[in-house]
């Protein structure tokens, strides 16, 4: 495994595609992160949101094409979970997008290679609505609302499982890029909102 470099085009094309996804959600939820003051990584990337995830998706379906965009359409899939009686911009409702893309993903890569990003991808959704019970407060679209705090978190744990058995390795990356993504992405804001010493003398110092 050391010196197959597969397992490392796998871990990285799963990396990548997070960062993806992380600023995909970042762009639905601006309006309500700025409603909060919670921090979004559309307020530093402005109007090249969508350059620098179409070219951070192109190197990921680079290193590996099936395993990035099984997450990728996990992902838009499990997104509708929240508008699925919305009406979307195609025309159909939510629901409708979400079957559809499913459907896609097991046509185009497999039951166990769609099934397994599905699993991961809703697992950490709900980690991740868990994480932010306190702060969406205010939000319809968290499932710690929905299902109760102490179940969202449990069902993360058994949608979490069930994604091992089917695919260990793409499981156990899924959710170690996740923690490095949400720690850089904190180092990142945290250097940001640092204030800049400007070599100033300050009065009365």
């Amino acid at each position: 495994m050391i010196f197959n470099p597969f397992p490392y085009k796998i871990f990285f094309g799963i990396f990548l595609t997070g960062i993806v996804i992380k600023i995909m959600d970042d762009y639905m939820d601006r309006e309500f992160d700025k409603l909060i003051n919670r921090d979004n990584t559309t307020k530093i990337l402005g109007s090249g949101v969508l350059p620098y995830a179409l070219f951070i998706f192109s190197l990921a379906c680079i290193l590996n094409p099936v395993t990035a965009v099984s997450l990728f359409f996990a992902s838009f899939a499990t997104g509708m979970a929240g508008n699925l009686n919305a009406k979307m911009p195609s025309g159909l409702y939510g629901y409708q997008e979400a079957l559809i893309t499913i459907v896609m993903g097991l046509v185009l890569f497999g039951v166990m290679e769609m099934f397994s990003s599905l699993l991961l991808i809703i697992a950490i959704q709900l980690w991740d609505d868990y994480v932010d019970y306190n702060s969406d407060r205010y939000s319809i679209k968290n499932w710690a609302f929905i299902l109760g705090k102490n179940e969202c978190l449990l069902l993360g744990i058994i949608f979490f499982i069930l994604s091992v058995y089917l695919d260990y390795f793409k499981a156990l990356s899924g959710i170690f890029s996740m923690w490095i993504i949400v720690y850089i992405i904190k180092l990142w804001f945290n250097y940001i909102d640092k204030p800049q010493n400007s070599g100033e003398e300050v009065p009365g110092e």
